[in-house]
């Protein structure tokens, strides 16, 4: 069977975490038995990915960027057939209704449409603030509108256009009439090691993370200074390693570090992913998760932050709910999902009693493969779609 993995995201290191899920979706509906084909777009030009190849092809303009890749798509469809089409989208719109409709007309058996961050749009409005000057963000709030209103009216026909729907965030059992099947992110497990566990010593922090604002790594910040100024006498040194971080909000972020002081306590290495990443969470004792989603107005969330950290077994704090992780696992420590500072004294103490159970790393590990991995979500995926992969 043939399945075409269709996204419209831009291939740049600040996605980094995006494409990595992508194309762990895409590996584990390989492992499923199915004949892949997955898109994504960067430096000029639209590429098909599949069995080991790229097809290129130019983008002539970059006005109506997304009409432009709905035309491609569409002539790619129009010469391959698929048995499955999996759309991956930040919102709905008439064009993905319409190539829906093509691919559906083309003899596709199966559409599916995946929201990654449910719901959205509230999210994508909030987003107008944020843009400067007054004058830009009146220009700026006027398409934004408009987009939304677009995305509300085309949503009413996609029932006839898509068989089912994923959703991740929060839960809902249709998405405009579709039926919906609400999951978590995943990770291939079996791509990370376990980190060796220190014995004793400072605590390293770690935090991944392309946009910096619903991170809320200020609540580190906040909790790292008051920490300081209240440290017990033979309390360990914590250091905090932030790896990637959009550029244009990590001024800000560097003025937050020199207000409280913390010029010798925090480092940002810039984005890193494979081997040079698996080194910073081997030198780590803690990963730190999502602790902003009550910024986008979200209570669910699936990391993939926490996701990973788990898989190289390393103990992670998070402040959001995630149907996968109940609150008392012993190498999961949960945090409000509001702007209160991180309590420092608490993650020293995860990290003390992660220390002292010589076990925890390969049940972490564990953990990680039986929840977390891919290829069972998909499959879930694949079943509630009425897709028979026997």
């Amino acid at each position: 069977m043939k399945l075409l993995y269709l996204t419209f995201q831009e291939d740049a290191p600040l996605y980094l975490g995006v494409t990595r899920k992508i194309a762990g979706q895409a590996r584990a509906f390989e492992k499923l038995g199915f004949d892949v084909t997955y898109t994504l777009w960067g430096g000029g030009s639209f590429r098909f990915y599949s069995g080991g190849k790229t097809e290129e092809v130019k983008i002539t303009s970059s006005r109506k960027m997304m009409k432009t890749f709905e035309s491609i798509a569409e002539n790619y469809i129009s010469k391959h057939a698929f048995d499955v089409i999996y759309f991956r989208l930040d919102r709905i719109s008439f064009g993905v209704i319409n190539l829906c409709r093509f691919a559906k007309n083309n003899g596709t058996g199966h559409v599916i449409i995946e929201i990654p961050n449910y719901p959205y749009l509230k999210d994508y409005i909030r987003n107008i603030k944020n843009v400067k000057p007054f004058k830009r963000r009146a220009v700026n709030a006027a398409k934004v509108l408009a987009t939304a209103a677009g995305d509300r009216l085309s949503g009413l026909f996609l029932r006839k256009a898509a068989d089912a729907a994923v959703l991740i965030g929060d839960k809902a059992e249709s998405f405009f009439g579709v039926r919906a099947v609400n999951i978590n992110n995943g990770i291939n497990a079996e791509e990370f090691s376990c980190v060796k566990r220190k014995d004793s010593g400072g605590i390293v922090m770690v935090g991944v993370a392309g946009t910096l604002w619903w991170q809320a790594y200020d609540r580190v910040l906040e909790g790292m200074c008051e920490y300081k100024k209240n440290k017990a006498c033979g309390a360990p040194d914590i250091h905090f390693t932030l790896v990637g971080g959009d550029e244009k909000e990590m001024p800000a972020f560097w003025e937050q570090v020199k207000k409280y002081g913390l010029q010798d306590d925090v480092d940002c290495p810039g984005f890193k992913s494979g081997a040079e990443l698996k080194s910073i969470y081997s030198e780590a004792d803690v990963g730190i998760s999502s602790l902003g989603c009550y910024r986008r107005g979200l209570k669910y969330c699936s990391s993939l932050k926490a996701r990973e950290y788990c898989a190289a077994g390393l103990p992670f704090v998070y402040a959001y709910e995630d149907d996968d992780l109940n609150g008392d696992l012993p190498f999961a420590l949960k945090f409000p999902n509001d702007p209160t500072p991180i309590d420092i004294d608490k993650v020293a103490a995860l990290v003390s009693a992660c220390r002292a159970d010589p076990l925890i790393c390969m049940a972490e590990k564990e953990f990680a493969r039986s929840h977390y991995d891919w290829v069972p979500i998909m499959e879930r995926v694949l079943a509630f779609a009425g897709i028979n992969i026997n």
